[in-house]
């Protein structure tokens, strides 16, 4: 997993492709926490009006998003995110040794030239 920090550092830096791609980044990493709100929100009886007011959407927008989590099996979980899981100290190093590799790769891309390709 691309670091949080790092992801608000690239979006706020002068940098317009590492910017782009920090605001990319950091949007994938916190969609299930929107998901998560909005499913607490419906769970507590908030309507679809509520929801979109408080997410500055109309009802309508709000609705067609997120309809699909009315049918929702299963409690509200806690503030975990879903990949989140107990491991080991070694797996824990792997994946920190991973993650630096993919940020380097990452890296040598935005710098050769456009990250995604229109």
């Amino acid at each position: 997993m691309y670091p949080l920090r790092q992801m608000m550092r690239d979006a706020a830096g002068t940098n317009p492709r590492m910017a782009l791609a920090g605001v990319r980044a950091l949007t994938k990493e916190t969609d299930w926490l929107l998901v998560r709100a909005v499913r607490l929100a419906r769970a507590e009886g908030y309507d679809w009006a509520r929801i979109g007011r408080l997410l500055g959407v109309s009802r309508q927008a709000a609705r067609k998003r997120f309809e699909h989590l009315d049918g929702a099996v299963g409690p509200v979980t806690p503030f975990t995110p879903p990949h989140v899981r107990r491991s080991t100290p070694l797996e824990r190093q792997a994946q920190s040794m991973a993650e630096a590799k993919a940020n380097l790769r990452r890296r040598r891309e935005f710098d050769a030239g456009d990250a995604v390709f229109w």
